[in-house]
């Protein structure tokens, strides 16, 4: 029995279109949007996030262990 060989071919191009693009992108010849290592979130907000989703996360550890001992 021989086991065909996977056509190298067609992803090749792709690859190569792939790569293209990147660069392109990290070179920053994409004006119509900004680089994610550029956009800065206030620290404020930051906090103010993670305060939050420890609140939610212990709120809903405090409903979990209620409806358990039911």
């Amino acid at each position: 029995m021989s086991e065909r060989e996977p056509d190298i071919s067609a992803s090749t191009t792709d690859t190569s279109a792939s790569t293209a693009e990147f660069r392109r992108f990290a070179s920053g010849a994409n004006a119509e949007t900004a680089p994610p290592w550029s956009m800065r979130a206030p620290g404020k907000r930051v906090a103010l996030l993670a305060i939050t989703v420890i609140a939610v996360a212990v709120i809903l550890g405090i409903v979990a262990i209620i409806v358990i001992n039911k």
